[in-house]
């Protein structure tokens, strides 16, 4: 603003040029223009206005438009207010603040409430007359309307407690509440209405709040959304807040819905959709009579309002319909052995018995307060829903079996047949359910297929494995006698793991039992000369086999060439857990055998301990040929087949 107010051409106007501004006006502008602070300084007898950055967004559009220019000038809307309050520093010579401040002030085309913190303080010239004013304020709108939201829909929820009860009449909770909310946001008409949805949705206005007597009233009346313009037909109907501060102005308004709207009083409109999955069933609406500019805390305000009347109006129609009907039903529901329950035909609990209360393990206050879909698993929501608007619709009742959630998270399936109810004038109004639990029968026929799918899976897995070790076994060894000892002890091998993985009911096996396993018919007469050592680790199945394989042709070479084949050597198999880089490190070393050589080709065996560990556990695998003794190195990350235990 200093580049600004020094570039400006102030020849027109009282103040001059700015090399003949007097000291105190210099003095004043200079800590105005150095301050962060939003300051203003008004100087002459019209109070001409210079400013600093911090202060443009309170002159909003009206800079720069409002530099040099006088007060009165700046501020007509405001003027009937902060006029006094300049007059009075400029007579008195004393300073002056004010805190929230409700200034009425003109935003676009709009004029809206604002408040604001500000002082004003008088600046003297050299004679020791009063000269200007200093001014210095920020805007506290935000946290007024804030407080006041806070406070009305604390007293909101009390006024809707306070309607609640056995008593309850859903159409004095209407009244009372469009009374409250129209008198907060100072509307002109607050309604609400519910929608139809059809060839042309239409809504039906249950009942309105107005601010005079000599407005309107739409309380009883259905209106064509069409009607009322694009906002209204698309964009609410589809879960969208419309906020138009000026029907007569909007772009997407014009011709018939300015007038449709001109014909009940509505300048300013605010349409608040409740929704129910994605599709609108009620509006919340607030009408002005003027131009208005709907702020996002009056839109945050009216939602919330909106959504805590329909639940409250939900509720009341509940409990409305539930004394209605317990008289009729109670010893029904009282004496079944099955769980029962009144549901509306939008899916919440009106009624229930003790039965399903323990089904569900809500009570019936918390069964009151949700809904079918809510307790239902979400892979079974669809269905439902669809089978409930089919049964809505044709009255043809229907049973499948579906699952519940339990508040603790537990699953209960339970086989539910659902019937339409119908008032005393044959129109439907409630669902009858009756569900029995059937967990237990779901969960033996589990367990049933589980096991079939996993004895099928075993079966080919070990017929696959049987048919790779033959292949491979023949291909290496030539002479018959030799490919029957082989073989046998492949297959021995592949037994006791299965044996181990039969044990543990085929979850999981321990690395420390494999390796003992495999090494145990080599240290049955010299302990000493095998030693195994590590921490815990859990094998899968699949990988459990594979290294049992794997360590089995260790041993048999060790045995047959290296150090196991002398009784001065020795085998130390290993494994350790690095937690930090979640890692398992296995190692097998030989040592005090005859000399090693690498081989001049790789067998089964070989392509066995490397390629197979390395692709079933996923992880690196090395068998290295020292002249000390063959060494087999493995390293793994955590994962479903290798874990610590």
């Amino acid at each position: 603003m200093a580049g600004r107010i020094r570039d400006h051409d102030w020849s027109t106007s009282p103040l001059g040029p700015v090399e003949g501004w007097p000291a105190p006006l210099k003095a004043a502008l200079g800590i105005c223009l150095n301050s962060s602070y939003p300051t203003a300084v008004y100087w002459g007898p019209e109070l001409r206005l210079l400013y600093n950055d911090a202060w443009r967004p309170v002159a909003d559009d009206r800079h720069p438009w409002a530099l040099g220019r006088s007060a009165a000038e700046v501020w007509p809307d405001i003027w009937h207010v902060v006029g006094d309050q300049f007059a009075h520093v400029v007579a008195t010579g004393k300073g002056l603040s004010t805190f929230d401040q409700m200034l009425p002030m003109r935003r676009g085309d709009a004029v809206v409430e604002t408040y604001w913190d500000y002082s004003l303080t008088p600046i003297f010239d050299e004679r020791g007359a009063i000269a200007g004013v200093f001014n210095q304020g920020v805007e506290t709108t935000d946290r007024v309307q804030t407080t006041r939201a806070q406070k009305f829909l604390l007293g909101f929820g009390d006024l809707l407690r306070a309607g609640s009860g056995p008593d309850v009449d859903p159409d004095a909770i209407l009244h009372s509440a469009l009374d409250a909310i129209g008198g907060h946001l100072a509307a002109a008409r607050v309604g609400y209405a519910e929608v139809d949805h059809g060839a042309a949705p239409t809504c039906h206005v249950l009942g309105d709040w107005r601010s005079r007597p000599d407005l309107e009233s739409l309380a009883g009346r259905r209106y064509e959304l069409d009607r009322y313009g694009e906002p209204a037909r698309g964009e609410a109907l589809s879960g969208r807040v419309v906020a138009v501060a000026d029907v007569r102005t909007e772009e997407r308004l014009s011709g018939g819905p300015v007038e449709a709207f001109g014909a009940i009083g509505v300048v300013a409109n605010l349409i608040v959709p409740i929704a129910r999955d994605g599709r609108t069933f009620a509006f919340l609406f607030v009408n002005d009579d003027r131009p208005r500019r709907w702020t996002q805390r009056e839109i945050d305000t009216a939602q919330e309002a909106a959504d805590r009347l329909q639940l409250a109006l939900s509720e009341a129609r509940a409990t409305a319909r539930l004394r209605e009907s317990e008289l009729r039903s109670a010893a029904i529901f009282g004496q079944a052995a099955v769980g029962m329950a009144e549901v509306s035909l939008h899916g919440r609990f009106l009624r229930v018995n003790d039965a399903m209360e323990r089904l569900l393990g809500r009570s019936a206050e918390e069964l009151a307060a949700a809904t079918v879909e809510q307790v239902t698993h979400p892979d079974d929501r669809a269905e439902s829903k669809s089978r409930m608007a089919e049964a809505s619709a044709t009255g043809q009742s229907f049973e499948f079996e579906k699952r519940y959630l339990r508040p603790d998270g537990s699953l209960v399936w339970a086989v539910t047949n659902v019937t339409r109810l119908v008032d005393e004038r044959g129109r439907p109004s409630s669902f009858l359910a009756v569900a029995a639990d059937i967990s237990e029968r779901r969960e033996a026929e589990r367990v049933r297929a589980l096991l079939v799918a996993e004895l099928n899976h075993r079966v080919r897995n070990n017929l696959a494995t049987v048919q790779a070790i033959a292949r491979q076994t023949r291909r290496t060894v030539r002479d018959p006698d030799a490919f029957e000892k082989v073989f046998d002890a492949r297959l021995m091998a592949l037994s006791s793991a299965h044996d181990l993985l039969t044990r543990e009911a085929w979850s999981s096996a321990s690395l420390d039992e494999i390796v003992r396993l495999v090494l145990a018919p080599y240290a049955s007469e010299r302990p000493d000369r095998i030693a195994i050592s590590g921490a815990g680790v859990r094998l899968s199945p699949n990988a459990a086999v594979t290294m049992a394989m794997a360590l089995h042709e260790l041993a048999a070479n060790a045995a047959r060439f290296g150090a196991l084949s002398v009784s001065e050597g020795r085998v130390d198999t290993a494994w350790s857990i690095d937690r930090e880089n979640e890692i398992v490190a296995v190692e097998w070393r030989e040592t005090g055998g005859p000399a090693v050589s690498p081989p001049t080709r790789r067998g089964y065996g070989s392509r066995l301990i490397e390629r197979g560990v390395a692709q079933e556990l996923g992880g690196e695998a090395r068998l290295e040929f020292p002249s000390e003794g063959v060494i087999f190195t493995f390293r793994t990350p955590f994962s479903e087949k290798v874990a610590p235990q």
